[in-house]
């Protein structure tokens, strides 16, 4: 009888490994394209270790259709050679079923490249279908024939998996967030739900604005495929109506929207192709008929065109120009792409020519701009940019959505109450023990393992993890706790040096597989580690050993982010790849390092302050400056002569590289009356001040300090600055009671799940505050109450429920402030 099951178990697995594809995605159905990727896989298992692309290999050989040759062909090899080739095989079998359930309604390549493919970001590949198949999507799927509502149950079973919360760092996977945290930032939000969405037969692809023009800050959300055309979603318990979020009426503000796709339609604005991805121009499908068409005739002094230029869309977000996206000219010099109504700028850069403009916001269909290149440095800019709002007309969701998204938010709560409830029948008495565990969530059980093999575990680790990385206690497993407890013990440090020296990763790579080491987890293979005595000596010793046996070569690299044990394995690395890799190697030798994005630089601490070095030619960057430091002063006033004291991300020193910006790491010290004093050592940069005049209009100025008597105070005059907040209306007033308006000193106003409050929140968490939204019920947050007034205006106008408004008392008078505010009033 056990045999006879066992035969049925087995049997039952081969009809369902070996169902048939539908027709179109056969071999024989569409040989172009199934040639097509069948070379591309295999070119990607040529680049991957042997056993890796041996394993891929046999799927690709015992499962020879367009489907399996997809998967392997557009992830990128950096992501195969990290991934277990059984979670791939397991996402391919849910495709399968998915399709042998519902056909094919798509093209091949539409298809491929928004349902089946695997990754959304930068997250690892994951065995995600299925395990969310069977916590309940599967039910979504199979009740819901109709597309739309099938989106609108995704979203709702999303909205009991994630909460928002700001997080950074890498990303999350889909069972990294259902399983182990709940929570994650607007990205992983992005992650969850298209990963979702996807599983369940809709198409979805990652959308996001790099850098917001008109406030700072980014986001990233989801686009989903219905009736024919592409929607969007940035709140998924408001997800009811689609291409309604909390930015629906900010579009007109937007510069560029980006998304992502493998195999593009002719339809789709192509505004830059990689190995594995196409970088897509969204803004039509936001802005729509309000959208213009940029036309860029790139020249040089001589009129002339400069074909293959370079040319970068920049907005002004965090005291610098950041890159949106960049586009190469044609032979005749043009780029021509569609953007909002915002304004921006261009930067355009050709073999030591370069050139700076600014593109004003218009309400054009087109607008045709000239960019000129020439070997000078860019012109100073002072410029006030403006940003148009759009009307929105929004839509209530109907009463039964609204209480099913109470009650999923509910069932989110009873999730982390479980979490709890477990742990009380722990041993752990210990209060900072217990507050780990607490942090750890639903990976709690690593943490106690480790806990209980390592007992007893010092204090001061505790503190360390409870004070950096969350991530790091929701992804990490039992051997890489003690990996980087192990690191911790053999790296003694005052308490005042940098806490990068302790952790094992620094950009958005996934944390290393660790391995035995004299019967002790490390993420440090011996090798790495010199002998020198002093911290320059380590430095250099490393960095001669990592060129030795590593090279730069990105055709050669793997394509990606690299986990420290993968990178050690490569002889070929990619110039980030190497400069992370160099950066481990540092650290474990006991050196702070950190990660930059200035080309070629890595940040190390060396007597007690941070410095740029060049891991790539091996030499500080300092010490290639004829000039000693400089002290470069500045004075800020208004447009009637009063000092200004303004935040410090209101300004940066940058460095411009081949037509890009890059933020130094100077802090500028305040000295009183609107004076800033910073030390510089290289005059060949450029200094950036910009300010937000309101989310309508944000003031920019640029100056290049090159050939500029740096012993004078350089003084910037700030033209309507907004110096302080403006008082509260007595209706604002009107809804809290007596006792309120007595006691608190600092009132937040919004809801706990909404994004832009949640972001306030977590700037005045350190302060004493009160906090009221419009729920059904009080959320577990500190000092978090259901105001009713607000209830009520929420119910009269949605759109309401999408404000965030902050209240601080100032002597006897209350000041607002809605929306995201950069700094409190003093």
């Amino acid at each position: 009888m056990k045999r006879l099951v066992i035969v049925l178990i087995l049997l039952q697995f081969c009809f369902a490994a070996f169902a048939l594809l539908p027709s179109a995605l056969n071999p024989e159905s569409d040989p172009t394209l199934y040639r097509k990727l069948l070379g591309k896989a295999k070119a990607n298992l040529k680049t991957l270790p042997a056993s890796q692309s041996k394993a891929y290999g046999k799927l690709l050989k015992r499962y020879d259709d367009i489907l399996m040759a997809y998967l392997i062909a557009y992830e990128s090899n950096a992501n195969l050679a990290q991934a277990e080739p059984e979670d791939l095989f397991s996402n391919y079998q849910e495709l399968r079923t998915l399709l042998n359930r519902e056909g094919l309604h798509y093209t091949s390549e539409f298809f491929l490249s928004y349902v089946a493919k695997q990754t959304v970001s930068d997250e690892r590949i994951s065995p995600y279908r299925k395990a969310m198949l069977d916590d309940g999507l599967r039910q979504v799927w199979l009740d819901n024939a109709n597309l739309l509502d099938r989106y609108r149950a995704t979203a709702s079973w999303c909205v009991e998996k994630l909460k928002f919360q700001q997080t950074s760092g890498r990303d999350q996977s889909p069972l990294d967030i259902t399983r182990k945290s709940l929570v994650g930032r607007c990205e992983e939000m992005q992650i969850l739900f298209v990963a979702a969405a996807r599983t369940v037969g809709i198409p979805a692809r990652p959308a996001s604005t790099p850098w917001w023009a008109h406030t700072d800050n980014n986001h990233a959300w989801a686009e989903v495929f219905l009736d024919g055309k592409w929607a969007y979603t940035g709140d998924m318990d408001a997800a009811y109506h689609p291409n309604q979020t909390w930015f629906s009426g900010l579009i007109d503000k937007t510069v560029l929207i980006l998304a992502e796709g493998s195999m593009p339609t002719s339809e789709d604005e192509i505004l830059g192709r990689g190995s594995y991805e196409v970088l897509i121009n969204s803004t039509r499908n936001y802005a729509r008929e309000r959208s213009r068409w940029i036309e860029v005739q790139v020249q040089d002094n001589d009129g002339k065109a400069v074909a293959d230029a370079s040319v970068s869309i920049l907005v002004f977000n965090w005291g610098a120009l950041r890159t949106l996206s960049t586009i190469s000219s044609d032979q005749e010099g043009m780029i021509r792409f569609s953007s909002g109504r915002g304004a921006f700028f261009l930067s355009g850069y050709k073999d030591g020519l370069q050139g700076l403009c600014m593109v004003p916001s218009n309400d054009q269909d087109s607008l045709a701009i000239t960019l000129h290149l020439d070997d000078s440095n860019l012109p100073d800019q002072n410029a006030i940019l403006s940003y148009p709002a759009n009307t929105m007309d929004w839509k209530q969701s109907p009463q039964a959505y609204q209480e099913d998204i109470a009650t999923r938010k509910q069932l989110w709560q009873e999730q982390i109450n479980a979490w709890a409830s477990e742990l009380k029948s722990t041993a752990v008495t210990d209060s900072l023990l217990l507050e780990l565990l607490t942090q750890c969530r639903g990976n709690y059980p690593a943490a106690l393992e480790f806990l209980q093999n390592t007992d007893p575990v010092q204090a001061d680790f505790i503190e360390f993890l409870l004070s950096e990385d969350p991530k790091f206690l929701w992804q990490a497993d039992t051997s890489q706790f003690e990996a980087i407890y192990n690191h911790y013990l053999a790296t003694p440090r005052d308490a005042d040096y940098p806490s990068q020296v302790y952790l094992p990763t620094m950009f958005y790579e996934d944390i290393p597989k660790p391995f035995k080491q004299n019967g002790k987890w490390n993420f440090y293979p011996s090798r790495l580690i010199v002998k020198e005595s002093s911290d320059r000596e380590k430095l250099q010793a490393v960095m001669k050993s990592l060129h030795k046996k590593h090279r730069i070569n990105s055709r050669k690299a793997l394509n990606g982010l690299l986990r420290l044990d993968v990178a050690l394995s490569q002889k070929y690395l990619s110039n980030y790849q190497f400069r992370m890799l160099a950066i481990s190697a540092l650290r474990a030798n006991g050196i702070a390092a950190d990660y930059t994005r200035v080309p070629d630089n890595i940040l190390v601490y060396l007597e007690d302050d941070w410095h740029y070095y060049d891991a790539i030619n091996r030499r500080f960057v300092e010490q290639d400056q004829k000039n000693p430091d400089h002290a470069l002063k500045i004075s800020i006033l208004d447009e009637s002569g009063f000092p200004i004291e303004i935040s410090e991300e209101q300004i940066s020193l940058t460095r411009l590289v081949n037509g890009q910006f890059y933020s130094l790491n100077n802090q500028f010290e305040y000295l009183g009356k609107g004076k800033y004093q910073t030390l510089i050592q290289d005059q060949d940069l450029y200094l950036q001040f910009g300010y937000r005049i309101s989310d309508s209009q944000t003031a920019v100025q640029i100056l290049a300090l090159k050939y500029r008597d740096l012993t004078q105070e350089l003084k910037l005059i700030a033209p309507d600055y907004p110096r302080s907040w403006k008082e509260a209306e007595p209706e604002l007033l009107a809804m809290f009671d007596a006792e309120t308006l007595a006691n608190a000193s600092l009132i937040l106003l919004g809801n706990h799940d909404q994004e832009n409050s949640l972001r306030l929140l977590d700037r005045i968490k350190d302060m004493p505050y009160r906090f009221f939204g419009y729920a059904q019920s009080p959320a577990p947050l500190p000092e978090y109450s259901v105001l009713p007034a607000w209830q009520e205006m929420v119910q009269k106008d949605v759109a309401n429920a999408m404000r965030s408004i902050t209240l601080v008392k100032s002597g006897d008078k209350w000041l607002c402030y809605e929306g995201r505010w950069e700094k409190l009033p003093e």
